[in-house]
């Protein structure tokens, strides 16, 4: 067998491991202190703007790291060398189609903003817009609300101009693919064999 024969030639499957395992990592300690912070905000610590907006960070750092690791399993690129690397990927930690990191929208609304901004705006948007906002029950009953960033804490989605995206199930499954990166780095460095 020669190197090519292999998705992911086998030395090099710890060098997978430790760069999955930054962007984990990142996704991990976001989602910890958004948790914190809500809790916080629960109890009864006053909801100022300065509190909404670092919510909201928190929460676009969690799907930007979340949108990185999806691009390990689903690249942009469809070149050999990516999808070969990608199937070995899905395959070793046991990834079905469905998996909530393959969403597309989720990786676009936060890698495209900037584009995803303009064609919000080319539609031309009447009503109320409100930059950044964390609720429990955030509606248009009283009005028209264009939300920039909002975060729905009644059903933990995250809407961003727009497209709205569940958080739970991607949290999910961050925490499953960092306890399995963890242990492949504990384990060698090195990916379970494929069946």
């Amino acid at each position: 067998m020669t190197i090519q024969d292999y998705k992911i030639w086998y030395p090099y499957e710890a060098f997978y491991i430790e760069s999955m395992l930054i962007v984990a990592r990142a996704a991990m300690e976001a989602q910890t202190q958004l948790q914190i912070t809500i809790d916080e905000l629960e109890s009864g610590k006053p909801n100022t703007q300065d509190e909404t907006e670092y919510v909201i960070d928190l929460i676009q750092t969690f799907l930007i790291n979340a949108g990185a690791l999806s691009r390990y399993f689903w690249p942009s690129r469809k070149q050999q060398v990516h999808t070969l690397r990608a199937e070995k990927l899905r395959e070793a930690f046991e990834i079905k189609e469905g998996n909530p990191l393959e969403d597309r929208d989720m990786r676009n609304c936060m890698e495209h903003f900037d584009e995803r901004l303009d064609l919000y705006l080319s539609k031309g948007i009447a009503g109320t817009i409100i930059p950044s906002a964390v609720g429990g029950n955030m509606n248009n009953e009283q009005g028209v609300y264009h939300f920039i960033r909002a975060f729905h804490t009644a059903d933990w989605t995250f809407e961003i101009l727009g497209t709205k995206v569940a958080i739970i199930p991607l949290m999910k499954e961050v925490i499953r693919i960092y306890l399995l990166l963890d242990k492949f780095k504990h384990e060698g460095g090195r990916l379970p064999k494929s069946s």
